[in-house]
C-alpha cells in the first residue's frame, strides 16, 4: 500500500498542477469573450495543459531526481509567460488573480515532490518570472497580492515537505526494519549445522554482512582448547583501529552488550559479543555500520547474538560428546575408533607410524597393571607433546598406537625419529618401536596399514628400539608377537 501510494503521490501532483492551471485558463477564455483573435491561443493552452496532465499521470517521476521533477512547473511558468506575451491577458483585471493562483499551485507542487527547502529556493525564481509577466506588457498589472501569496505558499509548501519528508523518513524506517527482521529470520532458517568451528565462523560472518547490510564482517570463535578461529568475509583494509578503539573493543567482547565503536575513517563498528554458558563463545565485528537507526541496530544485534550463541553452543556440546565417543578412557588420547576415522581420511604423501610399547608385557607381569597403565598415560602424553599440530595420534588396542603424520612425502621417517629420540631421553621402563609406510594414491589404505604393521615387524624383528621405513623390496612379516590388533576395514 505504501509503495503504491509512493508512486500515485508525484503522478497525482503533476496531473493536478496541469490539470488546474488548464481549468483556469478554460475559465478566464469563457469568463472573458472580449479576448478576441487571442482566444486561439489560450485554448491552444487549454488542450496543451490537458495532454500535459494525462503524460504527467503516466510518467515515472516517482524514479527520478528532483531537477527532473522540476519539469511540470517549469512547463507551467513557461507556458504563463508564453500566454501573457502572446495575449493582452495580462491587461485585464483577472490577471493579478490568475497569476497568483499559478504562482501559488507551482510553489505548492515544488514543497509536495521535493525535500524541504526546495519550496522556499524556488519562490524568488516564481516572482522573477512574475515579475518579467508584467513588464512585458504596457498596462502593467499590480503584483501585490502574488508578492504576499507567493511567500505563504512557499512556508505552507515547506511545512507539507517537512511532513511528508518525516512520514517517508519513518514509513522507509519501518520497511528497513522490517526488511532486516525478515533477512534474521531467513538466515537463521538457513542456518545449517556446522561440522567445524571454522565452518559456523563461516556461517556468522556471512550472515551478519546480510543482515546488518555491511561490506566488511569478522567473526572470532573460541574452541573448547581456548584458542581462537578468526574468520573475515568481505574487502580488507590495512587502516587499523586506534588503541582507544581497541580497548572500547577488547571491552565489549568481555562483556554481553553489543556496542557500536567510532573508528574514525573505518566509519562505526557493529562489536558484538556471543556470550556462552561459562565464557564468551566468541564476538563478530562488522563494519561500517550505517548510524541513522541505532537503537533498533543495537537490539537486531542483541537477537542476532542470542540466536548465534545457542546455535554456537549446542556445536560446542555436539563437539564434547563427539570427543566422549573417540577419546581413550585411559590415555586421553582418541580410540579405536578415532583410529579408524585417521586411516579413512590418509592422503597421497601422509605418513603412518605405528607404534609398539616394548617390554610392556614385562612390567605388568614384574610391577603390575597400574605400572603399566602409567606407562600408557606417558606416552600419551608425550605424543601430546611431541606431534606437530597437523599430526595426529590414537590408541590402536593393547600397546600399540597409531599416529598420522600429514604432508611427510619430504621424511616420513622424521616423525618416528623424533617419538622414539623423545621417548628414549625420558629414560623409561620401555623402548619404542615403529613401522612407517608412506601413502600412496595406487594403494588402498587397509595396503597402507598393512604396509606400516610390516616394518613395524621389521624393526622388532631387528631389536626393537627402532623405527622403520617400509620399501617396495620389504615381504610382510606376520602380525606382531603379543598384540590382538588387526588391520581396519576400510
Amino acid at each position: 500500500m505504501a509503495e503504491t501510494l509512493w508512486r500515485v503521490r508525484f503522478r497525482a501532483a503533476a496531473a493536478v498542477l496541469f490539470v488546474a492551471v488548464a481549468g483556469l485558463t478554460l475559465l478566464d477564455l469563457l469568463a472573458r469573450p472580449e479576448l478576441g483573435d487571442n482566444s486561439a491561443t489560450l485554448t491552444a493552452l487549454v488542450l496543451v495543459f490537458g495532454a500535459a496532465a494525462v503524460v504527467a499521470a503516466l510518467l515515472p517521476w516517482e524514479r527520478w531526481s528532483k531537477l527532473v521533477r522540476l519539469i511540470p512547473p517549469a512547463a507551467v511558468l513557461g507556458a504563463t509567460l508564453i500566454a501573457v506575451s502572446a495575449t493582452d491577458a495580462a491587461a485585464t483585471s483577472y490577471a493579478p488573480v490568475s497569476l497568483t493562483i499559478v504562482a501559488v499551485l507551482v510553489t505548492g507542487y515544488i514543497g509536495f515532490t521535493t525535500s524541504p527547502g526546495w519550496a522556499l529556493g524556488a519562490s524568488p525564481l516564481i516572482l522573477v518570472a512574475l515579475l518579467l509577466a508584467r513588464q512585458s506588457q504596457p498596462n502593467r498589472v499590480s503584483l501585490i497580492l502574488p508578492l504576499v501569496a507567493v511567500p505563504v505558499a512557499a512556508l505552507t509548501a515547506e511545512l507539507i515537505s517537512l511532513l511528508s519528508y518525516r512520514l517517508e523518513r519513518g514509513d522507509g524506517l519501518s520497511r528497513r526494519r522490517a526488511d532486516r527482521l525478515g533477512r534474521l529470520e531467513d538466515v537463521l532458517r538457513q542456518f545449517r549445522r556446522p561440522g567445524t568451528l571454522t565452518e559456523a565462523a563461516n556461517q556468522v560472518a556471512k550472515a551478519a554482512i546480510d543482515i546488518f547490510d555491511v561490506e566488511r564482517s569478522t567473526v572470532v570463535l573460541r574452541d573448547s582448547a581456548g584458542g581462537l578461529i578468526p574468520v573475515s568475509i568481505g574487502p580488507s583494509t590495512d587502516r587499523e583501529p586506534d588503541a582507544v578503539t581497541a580497548d572500547l573493543v577488547a571491552e565489549t567482547i568481555l562483556g554481553d552488550t553489543p556496542r557500536l565503536v567510532p573508528t574514525g575513517s573505518n566509519g562505526t563498528m557493529l562489536v558484538l559479543p556471543l556470550p556462552a554458558q561459562d565464557a564468551p563463545a566468541g564476538a563478530v565485528l562488522v563494519y561500517p555500520v550505517p548510524t541513522d537507526d541505532p537503537d533498533f541496530t543495537i537490539d537486531l544485534a542483541r537477537l542476532f547474538s542470542v540466536q548465534v550463541s545457542i546455535a554456537i553452543e549446542h556445536l560446542f556440546v555436539i563437539d564434547e560428546l563427539n570427543k566422549a565417543t573417540t577419546r581413550d578412557a585411559l590415555t586421553g588420547i582418541g580410540n579405536r575408533r578415532h583410529a579408524d576415522a585417521l586411516l579413512k581420511s590418509l592422503q597421497a604423501g601422509d605418513a603412518l607410524v605405528l607404534l609398539d610399547l616394548d617390554f610392556l608385557k614385562t612390567v605388568n607381569d614384574t610391577l603390575g597393571h597400574a605400572a603399566g597403565d602409567q606407562v600408557l598415560q606417558e606416552l600419551s602424553a608425550h605424543l601430546r607433546t611431541v606431534l606437530r599440530d597437523s599430526d595426529t595420534s590414537a590408541r590402536l588396542g593393547g600397546d600399540e598406537f597409531l599416529v598420522v603424520a600429514r604432508r611427510a612425502h619430504a621424511d616420513p621417517l622424521a616423525v618416528a625419529d623424533r617419538i622414539l629420540a623423545g621417548w628414549v631421553g625420558k629414560g623409561g621402563l620401555t623402548t619404542l618401536s615403529a613401522g612407517v609406510a608412506l601413502h600412496d594414491a595406487d594403494v588402498s589404505v587397509s595396503e597402507t596399514f598393512d604396509r606400516a604393521d610390516s616394518a613395524l615387524y621389521g624393526a622388532k624383528r631387528a631389536g626393537k628400539d627402532q623405527a622403520k621405513l617400509w620399501q617396495p623390496e620389504d615381504s610382510d612379516g606376520p602380525a606382531n608377537p603379543g598384540t590382538d590388533v588387526a588391520a581396519p576395514s576400510t
